[in-house]
This record gives structure tokens, C-alpha cells and sequence, in this order.
């Protein structure tokens, strides 16, 4: 009678369609897996028994999708994106991927329960921008099962999206920034939303400018700050979490030149930040103002900007001016909207917006109005 294996107990052979084979014993129970390399196989190998000996080890056909879902975001997301990006992830899975599929066995998923998640969120009326980010989060939680071996196919690869359409970007005309300037109070806030409007800003890029990156002439974008919830990356994270990195591209790091509107408006920060410190007292928790390391666009207690101050501030001003609410990205597009339809160069503003083509700017502010298509017609008429 051949003996029966211990757990833990395995081996390693090679296939006969060239890859390696490797397999191992849990509860009497034989589980066979293959890898593309010798040295993959042992290390898959190796992994299995030490989960086996610790008794953390799962039979791969009785993983559900809620517990891939939940290993592959603290295992595989977590160490390779930004924190914004991960908490963005953990939401749709949290919020919209474990409902939804959590149950179902990861092996047992099929393209056609994919489908009908899909299906379901549209007719519920999710944004088709927002299916496509449930989408891409789920394709990538699959592609690695199936790197892993845990499945065949990535069941995920035959939906069909619903029809993306081209979303208008939100900006201010010349008489509605106008009225905005004549309502923004001459605070912290109010001056950083006039900075935004004036240079284009990401109001990422705005919370992480310091005095240290201020010249004579110009700043300099060096990095991004950003506030996430605490909760909204881990269940112990009890605080929100501010997050200081470079720019997310080469093109986003780069010298903005200034005008000396905004030489004036900088000094007039200066000035409001001393004042700020004065005041605060044992409050401030920042560097010293005015130069150095501490933000330029501070609290009245020293810390980096809140986006989400900034758009409460902005919000109530365009309540006020009587025009319509926009997001503080809106005073980006501003920005570029109004150089283009002043005849500025495209090259340099792609530059000073931090894109990374300038085939993207075209695409996205260079477009037409009536006004614009008369003049240019007329400048024709003397071809005929």
C-alpha cells in the first residue's frame, strides 16, 4: 500500500509542454499547479508550504472573490501605487466589487457575471466614466489571480463597456472670472484660488508649493501634497493621512514663470502668514513662515492646504457672484481656455500646465465658438 503524504510534502517536474510543474499535499488531498520557469516553480512551491506548516494556507478553488479582492489589495496594490490611487481602489471594491461579486468563487467567476455587474451599475444609473473605473479595478485583480495561476482566463476581458462620452470641461468666462475676483475675500484661501487662476495650477501642485520653491522670477513645481482618509486606506488607520510626493510625470515637474500680479499677491501671503504665526502661538505646527520648507499657502496653524477647504471657499463665491458652481479644477481649465482664445502659444502652455504632449492640450482646450469660426472665415474671404 504506497504511503500516503504528509501536508506540506511536495515536488517538482518538468511538462511536457515546457513549463514546470509543481505540486504539493493538503489533507491528503493532492493540488497540482505549473509555472513558466524551474526557479518560479520552486519559489510557488516553497511559498505553499510555509502557508501549509503556518496554517494560513487556502485551497485556491475555494477562494471567493471577496477574499482575493481584499489579498490582492494589501498584497499586490498596496506596495505599487500611490496612496491616492490605492484609496481610490479600496473604494471600489469596498463599495462596489464585493458587493456585487464577493460571494462568487474566484474560479467560478464567468464573463458573463461580469456582464451583468456592468449591465446592473449602468442601469442604475452610474456614470459610464465611473463603470469603466470599477472595470479596470476588477481587470487588474484578475490579471494577477491569473499571473498567480489561481485561474485560466481573466473572465473580465470580454466586457463591453458602456459608450464613454466626451465630457465638456467646466471653465469660467472672461465677465464670470471677473465677477468671481470682485467676491474672493483676501484670505489664504482666497488668494491661493486667484493663484490657481492665474498660473494653472493642479490645486495638488498649489498644497505642495513652499517658499523654498519661490524664485525671483518664476517657482517651481516640485511636489504634490494631498490629504486622504485614514480609513479609506486600512480599517486601523483611524486619522487622515497627508501624502507629500513628486509629480506623477517628468512634464509635471517645471518652472512657471511669474507676472507681477503675482509677485504681488505672493507678498501679500507673506505678510498674512507672519500675522498667522503671531496669532497661533503654540498652535502653529508649521515651519517659519514666510520661507524655507513651510507651505506658502498654509492654514492659519501652519499645515499644508486642504482641497477640500479650498472648494467650500470657492463654492460660497460663486454663490455669491450668482454664477454656476464649479470645482476649484475649474479655475485650471480656466486658465488654459482664456490664454488659448487670447492667440497664445499652445507649446508654451502645454509646458506650464506640466502636459506631457502637446496633442493632449489641443485636444482638450483648443476648440471653436461662433465668434472664432466668423473671424477666421472672413480672414478667407480674399481667396475667392
Amino acid at each position: 500500500m504506497p504511503k500516503k503524504r504528509a501536508n506540506g510534502e511536495g515536488s517538482i517536474y518538468h511538462r511536457k509542454d515546457g513549463r514546470w510543474g509543481y505540486a504539493y499535499t493538503v489533507n491528503g488531498k493532492q493540488i497540482s499547479r505549473a509555472a513558466k520557469t524551474q526557479a518560479e516553480a520552486v519559489s510557488r512551491l516553497q511559498e505553499a508550504r510555509a502557508k501549509i506548516l503556518a496554517g494560513t494556507y487556502t485551497d485556491p478553488s475555494k477562494i471567493t472573490m471577496e477574499g482575493w479582492l481584499t489579498l490582492w489589495l494589501k498584497e499586490y496594490a498596496a506596495p505599487a501605487v500611490r496612496k491616492s490611487t490605492l484609496a481610490s481602489y479600496k473604494s471600489v471594491v469596498d463599495n462596489h466589487l464585493i458587493p456585487a461579486l464577493g460571494k462568487t468563487r474566484l474560479q467560478a467567476l464567468r464573463p458573463d457575471q461580469v456582464q451583468s455587474f456592468i449591465n446592473k451599475q449602468v442601469k442604475e444609473g452610474c456614470a459610464p466614466s465611473s463603470v469603466k473605473r470599477h472595470v479596470v479595478v476588477l481587470k487588474r485583480a484578475l490579471e494577477q489571480a491569473k499571473e498567480n495561476h489561481l485561474i485560466s482566463q481573466n473572465p473580465a476581458d470580454a466586457a463591453k463597456l458602456p459608450k464613454m462620452e466626451q465630457k465638456e470641461i467646466e471653465f469660467l468666462t472672461a465677465s464670470e472670472v471677473s465677477k468671481l475676483l470682485n467676491v474672493l475675500p483676501m484670505t489664504t484661501n482666497g488668494r491661493a484660488l486667484r493663484f490657481i487662476l492665474g498660473t494653472g495650477l493642479r490645486v495638488s501642485e498649489l498644497c505642495g508649493l513652499r517658499w523654498c520653491d519661490i524664485e525671483a522670477d518664476g517657482f517651481n513645481v516640485n511636489q504634490i501634497t494631498y490629504i486622504i482618509n485614514g480609513k479609506a486606506l486600512s480599517e486601523d488607520e483611524k486619522e487622515s493621512i497627508r501624502v507629500c510626493t513628486a509629480p506623477k510625470t517628468k512634464a509635471g515637474k517645471r518652472f512657471i514663470p511669474f507676472n507681477q500680479k503675482m509677485l504681488e499677491l505672493l507678498e501679500e501671503q507673506r505678510i498674512a502668514q507672519k500675522l498667522d504665526r503671531m496669532r497661533a502661538g503654540e498652535a502653529w505646527e508649521g515651519k517659519e513662515p514666510g520661507r524655507g520648507k513651510q507651505y506658502v499657502f498654509a492654514t492659519s496653524t501652519g499645515k499644508p492646504a486642504d482641497r477640500h477647504n479650498l472648494g467650500r471657499t470657492l463654492r460660497n463665491c460663486l454663490d455669491q457672484a450668482e454664477l454656476k458652481r464649479r470645482g476649484v479644477h475649474a479655475l485650471r481649465h480656466t486658465f488654459a481656455t482664456l490664454w488659448v482664445q487670447r492667440g497664445q502659444d499652445i507649446r508654451t502652455l502645454s509646458e506650464i500646465l506640466g502636459h506631457t504632449n502637446v496633442a493632449f492640450t489641443m485636444q482638450k482646450y483648443v476648440h471653436s465658438d461662433t465668434e472664432t469660426k466668423k473671424r477666421g472665415m472672413a480672414a478667407m474671404s480674399d481667396i475667392i
